[in-house]
């Protein structure tokens, strides 16, 4: 992925240049992963390492930091295969990257584990998506307000990293510093060439460690926990732990050379797997030439938000990658026309909705289920752009098709519009009504007046 990692190329701060970082502050070692709102560690199934990483590691912390609470209990937990099932096209050993989960976050949301009901599911829960408004509802209110990635090359920016997971390089005086997590992906193939034991009598003896990515293989999600200055090897076997000897011949000393100083790295293959689940990365691993998607690390933000009104539908389609859905508005409640349409979104590049997704060809609900659905789509930004003074009033427009290539068809059963206070309480719900709601080769159009 190189540079378009770096998804705020155009921001300023230490993590992505060489500023420096007052490094006298920090301790030796720091784990945000026994912090009580880090969840249990999981085993993953299939391909949904990415969404461990992004949601149900990374996003739960940072939800519970956000909130004051901890990660004790389904309510305050959030799962791996809600965001998974949206963008595995409906395959077991698809893969995803963190930042297609912070997508789904950003523009949709993640509902917990208790009102979803699972972290991850078996094969046959493999793409299949959440039927029921509320949970769709409930996912509105935790999301991802912005996610960053930015290389980890320099000395400085490994430094920055370590403040990151240490209090977010963001001191308050009298308070407990609260680290931040970071996103990896890691290159697992021949791990048995890349894994060390650290020998006696060093810091950690006994203790798995990675010196580099593994020289081959496919990518592999996984979650950066925190740091330990500490942890060492002799990669180049001179009997000699050091940070100030060109290692590689190159004629300067820089964090390639680096053989002591290490992420605490997190990973989704159970907490059986190395030690408690966890093993250790040296930082000199993030300039490894062979891997360049290893080299960045992920963050995001989140934010809590309640939607002011939102679609309730009811939908089924026999392939939901044809499906297509707009909703327009317009200030006039006479208008013939939209001034404003969206398509729901998914992924930036993969619209839940529209040409180029990642669904797979499957039943709207999904594979082998061809039972209706019941979602729920924010309409609150939608809304905004008819302007303050509108007040959520106007016309509503939906249409509901299927792509021009596609033999699909569909029945939309149900659709009403449902209003709530800035408080997030219940207001009230407008049915819309539908004669007939089956698409195919004729789009299903709708419109209704908001109040």
């Amino acid at each position: 992925m190189g540079k378009e990692y770096n998804t705020w190329r155009d921001a300023k701060g230490p993590d992505v240049g060489d500023t420096t970082v007052d490094v006298k502050r920090l301790p030796s070692r720091v784990d945000n992963s026994t912090r009580p709102q880090f969840p249990p560690i999981y085993k993953q199934k299939g391909g949904a390492c990415g969404q461990f990483t992004a949601v149900a590691s990374i996003f739960t912390y940072e939800v519970n930091v956000l909130n004051g609470t901890v990660a004790s209990t389904t309510a305050t937990q959030f799962p791996a295969d809600f965001s998974w099932n949206m963008c595995n096209a409906a395959n077991s050993e698809q893969g995803s990257e963190a930042y297609h989960g912070w997508e789904v976050a950003k523009h949709i949301g993640i509902p917990t584990v208790q009102s979803y009901g699972r972290v991850e599911g078996d094969k046959d829960q493999i793409g299949l998506w959440a039927n029921g408004y509320n949970i769709w509802r409930e996912a509105m209110e935790y999301r991802v307000a912005g996610y960053r990635y930015t290389p980890v090359a320099t000395v400085s920016q490994i430094n920055e990293a370590r403040g990151w997971l240490f209090d977010r390089n963001q001191t308050q005086a009298g308070k407990e510093p609260i680290g931040g997590l970071l996103a990896l992906d890691g290159r697992m193939g021949e791990l048995e060439k890349v894994t060390k034991t650290i020998p006696e009598g060093e810091h950690l003896a006994g203790d798995d460690l990675w010196t580099r990515w593994g020289p081959s293989g496919y990518g592999h999600g996984i979650t950066c926990v925190g740091y330990d200055d500490k942890v060492g090897f002799d990669v180049n076997g001179d009997g000699k732990i050091t940070n100030d000897i060109d290692r590689n011949g190159d004629g300067k000393v820089t964090l390639a050379d680096w053989e002591r100083g290490a992420f605490i790295v997190l990973n989704s293959w159970g907490k059986n797997w190395s030690k408690d689940g966890k093993i250790y990365l040296l930082y000199s691993a993030m300039v490894d030439p062979t891997w360049e998607r290893g080299n960045y690390l992920g963050r995001i933000e989140v934010c809590r938000y309640l939607p002011q009104r939102t679609l309730k539908l009811k939908l089924s389609c026999n392939n939901r990658s044809a499906l297509r859905v707009t909703i327009g508005i317009a200030r006039d409640k006479d208008a013939t026309k939209p001034e404003h349409e969206i398509t729901p979104q998914v992924l930036n590049g993969w619209p839940l909705f529209s040409e180029g997704n990642n669904v797979g060809d499957a039943p709207l609900a999904g594979p082998g289920d061809d039972s209706p659905l019941e979602l729920g789509i924010d309409l609150t930004p939608l809304l905004q752009k008819l302007g303050p003074d509108a007040n959520g009033k106007g016309r509503l427009f939906l249409r509901v098709a299927r792509s021009e290539k596609s033999e699909a068809t569909g029945t939309l059963h149900s659709c009403a519009v449902r209003s709530y206070d800035d408080k997030g309480a219940f207001l009230r719900e407008s049915t819309i009504d539908i004669k007939d709601g089956a698409f195919n080769s004729t789009p299903l159009t709708l419109e209704a007046i908001l109040l």
